[in-house]
């Protein structure tokens, strides 16, 4: 659909049109696993900003930059991208363009366990949950990396609401991905309050969901919670096989 819609901005020389395109497909590339094609369209994205021009049209640019900087583990890239889009977004007075950014960087230092740089990161996008209704990943898709955050450091009470509007939302929409996240931050926080048997339980009905989602990345860091569970459980060979289809 994406690619239909790229299309007809093509044909109509809609370049403005085709920088928001591009953010979305960007995005459809990376949650499908396909990172030399999301790369690519992050190079046409920044060629096309600088042809057009504009403080808004580089926001856009350098935020899909960095969004896949981060996810191909290109961290310097991904800072720096990130760091340009978010100033460039409040000195123009739109620093809601540059929100993907702040998900980037905050899902990075995740990956980095740098956990109290990932709060300190995400602290905008969290201070607004109450605000912005809803959790489509549009809008929520920081809320796994701010969940694995909080636990990580102990801030359990803080989790909680995040991982009860995923669950409820995605059971009320049936939505994939809300149900699987969901499914694998609860586990995440049972793992922390020491039921590892429930949190491993939680975590199979996650990898149940991610069935229904074409989103490899995000069913790899579902095993690999899921390995954990297991070899803290003494179940070595389950463990064993469990990571290695994650690191796969």
């Amino acid at each position: 659909q994406m690619a239909t819609v790229r299309l007809q901005c093509v044909e109509r020389g809609a370049e403005t049109d085709m920088m928001f395109v591009s953010v979305f497909s960007t995005l459809i590339e990376i949650w499908s696993g396909s990172f030399e094609d999301a790369a690519r369209l992050a190079e046409e994205t920044i060629e096309r900003a600088q042809q057009l021009g504009g403080e808004h049209m580089m926001v856009i640019a350098k935020t899909v930059q960095a969004a896949v900087a981060a996810y191909t583990g290109h961290s310097d890239d991904a800072r720096e991208a990130a760091r340009v889009a978010l100033t460039v977004a409040h000195r123009c007075g739109s620093p809601r363009l540059a929100d993907w950014s702040t998900i980037s960087l905050g899902f990075l230092e995740v990956s980095l366990r740098n956990y109290a740089d990932a709060l300190r990161v995400l602290k905008p996008m969290v201070s607004r949950f109450g605000i912005v209704p809803g959790t489509e990943i549009i809008t929520a898709a920081y809320i796994p990396d701010a969940v694995e955050a909080m636990v990580a450091l102990g801030q359990l009470t803080e989790a909680e609401p995040l991982i009860d509007a995923l669950e409820r939302n995605g059971k009320r929409l049936d939505r994939p991905w809300m149900l699987a996240i969901g499914a694998r931050c609860r586990a995440n926080l049972l793992a922390a309050q020491g039921d590892l048997a429930a949190a491993e339980r939680k975590a199979h009905v996650a990898m149940a969901e991610h069935d229904h989602m074409p989103m490899p990345f995000e069913r790899a860091r579902t095993q690999l919670l899921l390995g954990q569970l297991q070899r803290r459980q003494r179940q070595k060979e389950r463990s064993r096989a469990t990571l290695r289809e994650a690191f796969q």
